[in-house]
């Protein structure tokens, strides 16, 4: 089974909670009580609490979830909770959203594991104050930008690798001025863009002539790209003011051309295609323009810096309320130092990927028909989701492009728009317990190998699950035997898998009482280990993993196997000196 990280939330801080049981009539009840404090100790009324399942498709049923709010004093109480697997979160204006028992800015917090008749007192959850950064954007003659997008971007690990990435953005008013708020403590980096010309829906006059100098992406102070940025450091409650940018101007340039249909040799109209830096491997800063094609088939990119770069169609895009002819297509070109003219893009139909799921001990209806059951007040829950599968671009951080579809009640579907590459297959919507086993494309396995279709051919893809999946569970502990709660948790496999998003690999995070689980997990010989500090994006890389062999436990693993043992946590200082290694 694919299995993602959970979803990560910022800091808090932990208290310790009693867990009872009560007996007689109230023995099946869940309650939770706490109260939400400020780092200074101060009650914070109308915080709004968010109690999330953390569990996924559960029981063939869809999560649970609740809210409440503090009150006056700052209390909050969750009663007739439903079992499960719950994160814990508290909101509130002017304060960063806290997650409860987080142990740093980038953990994930603590897992709440709920049983019949738990009752969770004093949780306490500490909000941090929020960061702000404000300042102005003018251009060279120090004349205020409209519109301009200024973001604060930080380093963080994706797949393994330290990118950066947009923390929060804003757009300055008419008198040039921003503020960004909400950000938790940390070192950021300021970056504002002159982005009125390069909206998806402006299209400019065909044959007008092009600016050679232009505002250009500027990174405070000064800067062209990050390297060449000042960092700033936000703390808790703190307000940065005066951080002001004076946009370059550097010589840009435009391409122009035209988009043709290879069926029909004709224009392509009303597409949309986005022009990707092929220097920049960040998934998101990457993005240079997104455009509109012209009723008549051609296009106009402007103000572009000398560099490499793709353009590529855009999947998925609805146009007029009508989704775009299956076509794809992608070019590479690169800018020098001239305007490039009478450029080609040539879109050929995607390729089409038909299959079936089955399930291989039992009947796929029973998956896909799953019925909703009442909640705990009696309310009917909604529908469970759909088995969807979803083809995910595995050569680069820039292929974009991916398909999805549901699954049909009889355990056909279809993948429309494939463009030629290689791609992951992901699985979701079925219910806990479920993995899928076999790939097979054209009649060969590709369980552990990435879809290639490079050849630029569609076909066939089976799909085979199997509800007989694995689950690994137990306990973390210091090296006193403590428990430790809020600590990331990651199983891999020691041959890595090719085939999978993640590797094969399954990540979660410790309850109240230092306990974990991992389900729907294939058969096979793994890994695990635990972090006491870890980026969630490092948790992910098996190359990074691999430093610590011998610092995880062994679990091999076998259909329906249940395996349950006790792991010590890798300390910080530790993984602070292999991340020390990192480029």
């Amino acid at each position: 089974m694919r299995i993602f990280l959970p979803a990560v939330f910022l800091t808090a801080s932990f208290a310790a909670a009693q867990t009872t049981s009560t007996a007689g009539a109230d023995k099946k009840k869940i309650r939770l009580e706490g109260r939400v404090l400020s780092l200074t100790g101060d009650v914070v009324r109308k915080a709004t609490l968010r109690l999330q399942s953390s569990g996924g498709v559960q029981n063939g049923q869809p999560p649970t979830n609740y809210s409440e709010s503090s009150g006056n004093d700052g209390k909050f109480v969750f009663e007739d909770v439903a079992p499960g697997r719950y994160t814990l979160t508290a909101e509130k204006a002017g304060y960063v959203t806290q997650s409860y028992g987080a142990r740093s800015n980038s953990s994930p917090g603590t897992l709440l594991t709920l049983n019949e008749g738990d009752q969770m007192k004093d949780l306490s959850i500490k909000m941090t104050p929020q960061g702000v950064v404000t300042g102005r954007i003018t251009d060279q003659d120090g004349d205020p930008i409209t519109g301009a997008q200024v973001s604060m971007m930080r380093f963080n690990y994706i797949r393994g690798r330290k990118q950066l990435s947009n923390a929060n953005t804003a757009t300055t008013n008419d008198q040039g001025d921003f503020r960004i708020s909400n950000l938790v403590p940390g070192r950021y980096y300021l970056s504002a863009s002159d982005r009125r010309q390069l909206a998806v829906n402006i299209t400019e006059r065909p044959g007008r002539a092009t600016n050679q100098e232009s505002n250009v992406t500027t990174y405070y102070p000064n800067g062209l790209d990050a390297s060449g940025a000042a960092p700033l450091d936000v703390a808790a409650g703190a307000e940065l003011r005066g951080i002001d940018i004076r946009m370059l101007r550097a010589k840009v340039y435009s391409v122009q051309g035209k988009v043709f249909d290879s069926s029909t040799v004709k224009p392509a109209p009303s597409g949309v295609l986005m022009a990707l830096s092929s220097q920049d491997q960040s998934p998101l800063l990457a993005i240079t323009q997104t455009i509109q094609v012209r009723p008549d088939g051609s296009f106009e990119l402007r103000n572009l810096l000398p560099g490499s770069y793709v353009l590529r169609t855009m999947p998925g895009v609805i146009l007029n309320g009508s989704p775009m002819a299956n076509l794809t297509g992608h070019l590479d070109f690169t800018v020098a130092d001239s305007n490039l003219d009478n450029v080609v893009i040539v879109l050929s139909p995607g390729l089409e990927i038909s299959g079936t799921v089955k399930l291989e001990d039992g009947n796929l209806q029973d998956l896909i028909k799953r019925p909703a059951t009442p909640t705990p007040t009696g309310v009917a829950a909604p529908a469970p989701p759909p088995i969807r599968v979803s083809l995910v671009g595995a050569e680069t951080l820039l292929l974009v492009g991916s398909s999805s579809a549901q699954v049909a009640s009889d355990g056909t579907f279809k993948l429309p728009s494939a463009g030629a590459g290689k791609y992951w297959v992901n699985v979701n919507g079925f219910p806990e317990g479920t993995y899928v086993k076999m790939l097979r494309f054209g009649g060969q396995d590709i369980t552990h190998l990435p879809l290639d279709l490079s050849s630029g051919a569609g076909g066939t893809l089976d799909i085979v699950l199997s509800s007989k999946a694995g689950d690994v569970s137990g306990g973390v502990q210091n090296e006193k035997g403590e428990a430790m709660a809020g600590v990331i948790v990651t199983l891999w496999p020691k041959s890595p898998d090719l085939g999978s998003s993640n590797g094969g690999m399954g990540v979660t995070f410790t309850d109240q009482n230092g306990g974990f689980k991992l389900t729907g997990l294939a058969p096979g010989d793994y890994l695990l280990a635990a972090w006491e500090e870890l980026d969630p994006g490092l948790a992910l890389s098996p190359e990074f993993l691999a430093h610590f062999t011998s610092d995880a436990s062994p679990v091999k693993l076998s259909e329906s196997g249940h395996e349950s043992l006790s792991t010590k946590v890798v300390p910080r200082e530790k993984i602070a000196a292999e991340m020390g290694k990192l480029p």
